[in-house]
Order: C-alpha cells, then sequence, then structure tokens
C-alpha cells in the first residue's frame, strides 16, 4: 500500500481533497448539500488526480524522460524498480474507471453541464503527458492545471452540489488554483535542464527561469490580491482575509525558488510550496465553513 502511495504522490492529492472541501463549504454556505454526492464527486476527484500522476510516470518511464525522476520531491516506485509498467497502467485504468464512476452519479443527480466538468477533467488527465497532445510538452501544462485544480475543481464542486456556480466559487478558485500551480511552477525551476534535453515545454524551459521566478511572484500577488478583492466585494467571507498571514511563507517560496541553480536548494522550495497552498485552502476552508455555521465571518 505504501508503494502505491507513492506511485499515486499521496501528499498531492491532499490539495485536491482541500479544494474540494472548499467547493462543498461553498456551496453549504448556499444551503444543504447532499453529503453522498460530496464524498462520491471527492473520491472521484482523489482517483482522477492519482491517475494524472499514475499516467504521468508511465508515459515519462516510456519516453526515457528519467534523469530528473530520481531526485524530485516525490518518490517514483516506477523508476525505483518496485513496480513495472504494466502494473502502473494496471492502476491508472482501475483510478480512471472509479473516477468515470463517480462522474456518472453525479451526471445521473446533477444537470448537464456535470458532462462537460467530466469531459473537461477527463481531458487534462489522459492527455497532460500521453500522446499524441502531450500537452505538458507542449507549454500547457501549467495554465491547464491552473484551470483543472482551479475554476474546474471548485466551481464544478459547487455546481454538483447545487445545480449553479456563483462569482464567489469562482474567485475563491483563483488563489487555491494559483498556489496550486506554483507548486508544479517551482519543481519545473529546478527541472529545467532535463524537461529541455526530453523536450518538455515547460514555462521555465519556454520563457527562462528568471522569468518563471517573476511568474511565481505576480501569481502570488494575484492570489492575495484575488482574496483582498473577492472580501471587498462581498463576494469573500472577511474571514479569508486570515489567508494574508501567510505571505511571509509565499515570500520564502520565492526566495528558495531564486536559488535554481542550488539542487540543495530544491526539497526546501518544495516544501514552503506546498505548505503555502495547504495553508492557504485550508484557511480559505475554515473562513467558509464557519459561514456555513455562524452566517458570516
Amino acid at each position: 500500500m505504501r508503494v502505491w502511495l507513492k506511485a499515486a504522490r499521496a501528499p498531492f492529492l491532499t490539495m485536491s481533497v482541500i479544494h474540494c472541501l472548499l467547493g462543498g463549504l461553498i456551496a453549504l454556505c448556499q444551503g444543504p448539500i447532499d453529503p453522498a454526492r460530496f464524498l462520491i464527486a471527492t473520491l472521484g476527484v482523489a482517483m482522477a488526480h492519482a491517475a494524472a500522476n499514475l499516467i504521468d510516470d508511465y508515459f515519462d518511464f516510456a519516453t526515457g524522460n528519467l534523469a530528473n525522476k530520481t531526485r524530485q520531491f516525490h518518490d517514483s516506485p516506477l523508476i525505483a524498480g518496485q513496480v513495472t509498467p504494466r502494473q502502473v497502467g494496471i492502476a491508472a485504468v482501475i483510478c480512471i474507471v472509479l473516477a468515470v464512476a463517480a462522474g456518472l452519479y453525479a451526471l445521473v443527480r446533477g444537470e448537464t453541464p456535470v458532462l462537460g466538468l467530466m469531459l473537461a477533467g477527463g481531458f487534462g488527465v489522459l492527455f497532460y503527458t500521453a500522446p499524441p497532445l502531450r500537452l505538458n510538452y507542449r507549454g500547457f501544462g501549467e495554465f491547464l492545471l491552473f484551470l483543472l485544480v482551479g475554476p474546474a475543481l471548485i466551481a464544478g464542486m459547487s455546481h454538483v452540489l447545487t445545480g449553479r456556480i456563483t462569482a464567489g466559487a469562482m474567485v475563491a478558485s483563483i488563489p487555491v488554483g494559483l498556489f496550486a500551480t506554483n507548486v508544479v511552477l517551482v519543481s519545473n525551476l529546478f527541472d529545467h535542464d532535463d524537461d529541455r534535453r526530453a523536450g518538455k515545454g515547460t514555462i521555465p524551459v519556454r520563457f527562462g527561469r528568471a522569468f518563471a521566478v517573476r511568474l511565481l511572484a505576480a501569481s502570488s500577488a494575484l492570489a492575495y490580491g484575488a482574496i483582498i478583492g473577492g472580501v471587498a466585494f462581498g463576494l469573500l467571507p472577511v474571514g479569508c482575509l486570515l489567508a494574508l498571514l501567510t505571505a511571509p511563507l509565499a515570500v520564502g517560496v520565492i526566495g528558495a525558488a531564486r536559488d535554481y541553480l542550488d539542487p540543495a536548494r530544491y526539497t526546501p522550495a518544495m516544501v514552503r510550496a506546498i505548505r503555502l497552498a495547504v495553508a492557504v485552502g485550508l484557511i480559505l476552508c475554515g473562513a467558509y465553513g464557519w459561514t456555513a455555521l455562524h452566517g458570516s465571518f
């Protein structure tokens, strides 16, 4: 079980679960929700995320893009020889089947737009790394990730539970989507040389690592700006402003990322980026949870 949790990159699945929880709490602020539908939808999202991670490892292994895999923040049992490519492929198919089953349940119990969300999620899961599109190799990886883990996930969860998407849900999806994407951007900064040799067109490869660091800072500022603006216009609970307390951690992420030429800074940068994404997500969940229970925060 530990091997397969590593293969699915379980620590990163935490962010998807937090985003699902946020979408559920946003929906709860609008009225009662169906707990079973929420739990099944969350399971489906987690399975889709796990499938994407397994597929990513499978096709990187198949194409020989292994150099950066041996020293990434997460372990890869496939690279370590603990599992075979066939086993990883079977595991990915199982995860996809479970995700589709959860999506079909939501579709039967929901409305037609759920089908669009399912198709968009399936497209991203299958073609993030897989041929023929290999979107992560063509420079669309970071942007696609933001859309999937931000607006599509949070607003989609809200729609599955309530039948509508509010402006507040869209605004709330921006900071959590950006900070989750920044985790990948930090990883790509340190993987620049290997990704370039493998032909993977990440943002640092296409535009340079100095630009990627500036983008990291700009996206962090935009995330905090979305929170401030959302509260100012009454779209987010006031308690969301507590997320601004994580700004020093964001500064630490940017500072560690600036040292991208030093491999020893990779793990500290990734740890801080993950902590930041999780912390902001949990604070927003807390603000919406309080609002759902007490009416305002």
